[in-house]
């Protein structure tokens, strides 16, 4: 030691000191894995919303009125609807249910496993065991076309029906045009008539 340094004592160090020397650092890591855990919480929670968000809304029960070109009446019903992605206008049907002229006497109902109804060409597409249903007997086809300008059914799929009275026919497709007086059937037509007993 040279001669102009003195010694200095040094103090010992509370218990409070050394205490904070190793609580403060931790408090440190602590808060930053905290904050860490919530950014990628929050990151996950961001895509989880965004993925729901893309998901169309299904409406259950759904229920459309309207009227044709010629001002019949319609209703359209369904188990379920949703909105096609990426085509506001079309609407996707699980088992729809078309009524024509509901509640008259000469009532059209038809079925199907599903269907698109397209609300600007106001037209609803029908596929997988469509039904068709009137006094004047029924028909099942795998897809039809209703046009609720129009009030004419277009099937391209083949046909089969069965009159009221016990007729029978098949067809390849058809179109139901007149509000339903006009009937025309078209390709490989086989008709089966039962003479009344």
């Amino acid at each position: 030691m040279s001669a102009s340094e003195v010694p200095v004592a040094r103090r010992p160090r509370s218990p409070l000191i050394a205490t904070l020397r190793v609580v403060l650092p931790g408090v440190a890591i602590a808060t930053l894995l905290a904050v860490v855990v919530a950014a990628v919480l929050s990151a996950w929670r961001g895509a989880e919303n965004r993925a729901q968000a893309a998901r169309p809304i299904e409406l259950i029960g759904p229920r459309l009125t309207g009227e044709d070109g010629k001002g019949r009446p319609f209703v359209i019903t369904s188990a379920t609807a949703e909105r096609e992605l990426g085509a506001a206008d079309r609407i996707k049907l699980h088992e729809p249910v078309l009524v024509r002229d509901p509640g008259a006497s000469d009532q059209t109902k038809v079925t199907a496993d599903s269907g698109i109804y397209d609300e600007t060409a106001g037209r609803l597409e029908l596929a997988g065991d469509v039904r068709f249903t009137s006094p004047d007997g029924t028909s099942t086809t795998q897809a039809a076309t209703y046009d609720a300008r129009t009030g004419e059914v277009l099937g391209t799929a083949a046909v089969r029906a069965a009159g009221a009275s016990g007729q029978q026919l098949q067809a390849g497709s058809f179109a139901v045009k007149d509000k339903g007086d006009s009937v025309v059937y078209k390709g490989g037509v086989h008709t089966r008539l039962n003479p009344k007993k």
